[in-house]
């Protein structure tokens, strides 16, 4: 996969937009930055990053093979992917807390951010912003987040780390088959934060929801079971897990 390497830029997926529109490029590209000022993440968050301690960057990945109704697919995809690699990197357990935060230990260590260009009705590309924290050990106001040198107590390369990273997500791209997602919901269920486990949500108006989360639809929306035995489906904008 073809790099390419910015010293700053406000966001590395505004920057994958921008840079294919402009060349329509049809082979994958990823555009890392050793700082961004205005990092995005889920729900219009921020996503702040020590410059050139964690991993932060984009890939564009032309014409996945899905159609616009399975978007998610590719979040669970890259999540999954994202699993794997840190798990060849020794750091163990890992879960994703949807939609698609990365989760080890019962911490955050990333996110991953999806906008989908869509063209005629079918993704013309898929930009996946990934957010990892790499060796930042601490983190202001936020603790429930850690990075790897946090959990393992050694400083890690991130162009090593980036590596793995791009392995695992080249044999997604470069597998251009929808048999790649079939199993792909399953397996991003097996591996939910806090699946089956009684769990406080925090609803728009402010007010908290008691549930236990059961797994997702097709389309990515939460499946809780409420009060009452009820199970209701929620997105994103909907309401936030609180851990």
């Amino acid at each position: 996969m073809h790099i390419i390497k910015v010293n700053a830029t406000e966001s590395t997926n505004s920057l994958a937009r921008e840079w294919y529109n402009t060349n329509k490029n049809k082979s994958p590209i990823c555009i890392i930055a050793n700082s961004q000022t205005s990092g995005r993440g889920q729900r219009g968050a921020t996503w702040v990053s020590n410059a050139g301690e964690n991993l932060t960057f984009s890939i564009i990945y032309p014409q996945p093979n899905l159609e616009i109704g399975n978007q998610f697919l590719i979040s669970a995809a890259v999540g999954l992917q994202l699993i794997k690699a840190l798990k060849q990197l020794k750091i163990n357990n890992l879960k994703l807390k949807w939609p698609n935060d990365i989760m080890a230990d019962g911490y955050k260590i990333g996110g991953v951010l999806i906008e989908n260009i869509l063209q005629n009705n079918l993704i013309g590309a898929s930009i996946i912003g990934i957010g990892l924290n790499v060796n930042q050990v601490n983190f202001p106001d936020l603790p429930k987040a850690a990075s790897l040198k946090n959990l393992k107590g050694t400083i890690f390369s991130t162009e090593e780390v980036l590596s793995v990273i791009l392995e695992y997500l080249e044999r997604m791209i470069s597998s251009n088959d929808k048999s790649f997602f079939e199993n792909v919901l399953e397996d991003y269920e097996k591996n939910l934060f806090r699946i089956k486990k009684a769990s406080t949500f925090q609803l728009k108006d402010g007010s908290l929801l008691i549930g236990i989360i059961l797994g997702v639809t097709p389309s990515g929306f939460l499946k809780l079971q409420v009060e009452d035995e009820e199970i209701r489906t929620f997105d994103l904008k909907e309401l936030k897990l609180l851990f």
